[in-house]
């Protein structure tokens, strides 16, 4: 059984649990702000359920998933480009149907930061030691995992980081965090840009849909699963 987390209509967070036949067995009657409040409620419920579903899943949007020749045939090319050739590669799949410099992937060895293990830069420069490690607390990256999604178009005007110290630096930044199908945060899968740049819905739809093939390339971390703070939520 599955645990699966989407977005409705109104913009925010539903979970449904699916049996193995994949259709739905049980929906949570409320809806909720952030993914990790959704993720909080369907762990509660969960725990009472003998035998309860361990794997989670952030769904694709309904009106956006295959909603293109295009972003299908993405899909396709990054899972076949992941198993031949590796992370990197793959990425490049990703970064060259966007405008932005840069396409990352971020693991949590522990609590306190997060690393970069996989970059893609189009100018193809060496990394700034400042991206290569970022204290978690200072990172656009808490707030994907936060959220289950962050985006912003310009960081500069984006009073969500008012006092981050990477505000106006990265300018643009767009995220979903890498989740085990146990529920324990691995890390972030992000498109940013010193520029301020926009992201199409269909290429941050991509960007989720690409994450679960993802989650399989990250080591799990050093502190065993354990919440990084009382907003990130793990399964236990």
């Amino acid at each position: 059984m599955q645990i699966v987390f989407f977005l409705d209509a109104a913009q925010r967070w539903r979970w449904q649990m699916n049996g193995s036949d994949g259709h739905p067995m049980m929906e949570g009657c409320e809806s909720y702000a952030t993914y990790s409040l959704a993720v909080r409620h369907a762990d509660e419920v969960c725990r009472w359920i003998p035998h309860a579903p361990v794997e989670f899943e952030v769904a694709a949007q309904p009106h956006t998933l295959g909603s293109t020749t295009r972003i299908n045939t993405t899909f396709a090319e990054f899972r076949q480009v992941l198993d031949d050739r590796g992370l990197e590669a793959a990425l490049e799949v990703l970064n060259r149907q966007i405008p932005h410099r840069y396409s990352a992937v971020y693991a949590l060895p522990d609590a306190e930061r997060l690393v970069n293990i996989a970059v893609v830069d189009k100018r193809g420069e060496p990394y700034p030691a400042s991206l290569q490690s970022v204290p978690y607390n200072q990172s656009f990256c808490q707030f994907a995992i936060r959220d289950g999604q962050f985006r912003t178009a310009n960081s500069a005007l984006d009073a969500r980081l008012d006092g981050n110290a990477y505000q106006g630096v990265l300018n643009s930044y767009h995220a979903v965090p890498l989740v085990s199908p146990e529920g324990v945060v691995l890390g972030t899968l992000s498109h940013f840009d010193t520029d301020a740049i926009a992201l199409d819905d269909d290429d941050f739809e991509l960007l989720r849909m690409v994450a679960q093939a993802v989650v399989h390339c990250l080591p799990k971390p050093a502190f065993d699963g354990q919440p990084l703070s009382s907003s990130v939520p793990v399964r236990r």
